[in-house]
């Protein structure tokens, strides 16, 4: 037998302890690469998992709440103003989203009938609410027919309206206002008669005679300016007028027949129109508060329903509104202002 050389052995064994050394190596890298990996798959494991978190947060969120403030039901006489009472809102948080809710509504004051506010908000989280308010709209009954006090004033807002609009608060009276444009720095008045509950109806935007009366298509341009600013202020339609110097004026003479035509077209197109029976006096007769409160309550004791006809912007006039409420009250007498189905206290046209 031929036996192996000790060199030989001696190499080979060097040989075989290197590959074993090199698959090691090998063997440890793969293990890191491997390890390397496997560490890496977890963190998007948990990135995904956050993800769906937060998608199924988004989903499962509440919807916002809204709360209306007043009845969700509501009844009120037809002409009566309508004033939304609102609501609030809030997010799943409590976040407050009032100034966010938008309004949609079809409330006709003047026509019964069934109608709707809708009130909608959205949230951070894109998700929505809506609420409904119904309001029933019913035919207002006929007025009194005896004891009764129609107020009316024209040719303001004034200076003087707002200490008016103190005393009828002060004894919850409502009147009429005949509103012009001739003061538009208290245009903003015509607002907050409409919102204690007056009725507000047209007199005149220029209340120059010359003007509204030079024909018929003058007049109207001057009506539709005043309408356009009783919506302006009012967010509605007003369907009652008061002709400037009554329908029985004579300054309307510069044009021949123009009050026989106005007083049936204005009636024709849905208004109706008022003028008065007793006179307050205040329109150049008398300057004295004392006489007016005579002159008015002298006047109311002929009538069954008295229209009397006042203008807020005369301050001697205002100072006397107050006794006359008294008087009226103590003597058994109710307050109203006109509606469309109020006696319209026509004078003759003499035009």
């Amino acid at each position: 037998m031929k036996r192996i050389s000790p060199l030989v052995s001696f190499s080979a064994g060097l040989l075989i302890v290197c590959m074993i050394l090199v698959a090691g190596a090998f063997q440890l890298g793969k293990s890191r690469r491997d390890t390397g990996s496997s560490a890496a798959a977890p963190a998007a494991s948990v990135s995904t998992l956050e993800a769906s978190a937060n998608d199924s947060a988004v989903e499962t969120s509440p919807d916002p709440v809204i709360t209306l403030s007043g009845d969700a039901e509501m009844t009120m006489n037809s002409e009566d103003h309508f004033i939304d009472p609102g609501c609030t809102a809030v997010d799943a948080q409590g976040n407050d989203l009032t100034a966010s809710v938008t309004t949609e509504s079809d409330v006709d004051q003047n026509t019964p009938g069934n109608y709707s506010v809708t009130y909608s908000v959205t949230d951070g989280n894109g998700r929505t609410a809506t609420a409904t308010r119904n309001v029933h709209v019913v035919q207002r009954p006929a007025d009194p027919t005896e004891k009764v006090i129609y107020l009316t004033f024209d040719d303001g807002p004034s200076q003087y309206t707002q200490k008016l609009l103190d005393v009828l608060d002060k004894y919850d009276i409502k009147v009429t206002f005949f509103v012009t444009n001739a003061a538009p720095d208290y245009q903003d008045m015509i607002a907050k008669e409409y919102e204690a509950g007056h009725s507000i109806a047209i007199h005149t935007y220029t209340h120059d005679y010359d003007t509204v009366y030079a024909s018929e298509e003058a007049y109207f341009d001057d009506l539709n300016k005043m309408q356009d600013v009783i919506v302006q202020q009012t967010g509605v339609k007003t369907h009652m007028l008061r002709f400037p110097g009554g329908s029985s004026n004579t300054v309307s003479n510069i044009c021949p027949g123009l009050m026989t035509r106005l007083t049936e077209e204005v009636q024709n197109m849905g208004f109706q129109y008022y003028d008065w029976n007793v006179s307050s006096g205040d329109a150049g007769l008398t300057t004295d508060t004392s006489v007016v409160y005579e002159n008015v309550i002298s006047g109311i004791q002929d009538c069954d329903a008295a229209v009397v006809l006042q203008h807020d912007s005369k301050g001697y006039s205002v100072d006397a509104v107050e006794d006359i409420i008294k008087w009226g009250l103590e003597n058994g007498y109710t307050f109203l202002p006109l509606h469309l189905n109020s006696p319209a206290a026509h004078h003759p046209v003499n035009n």
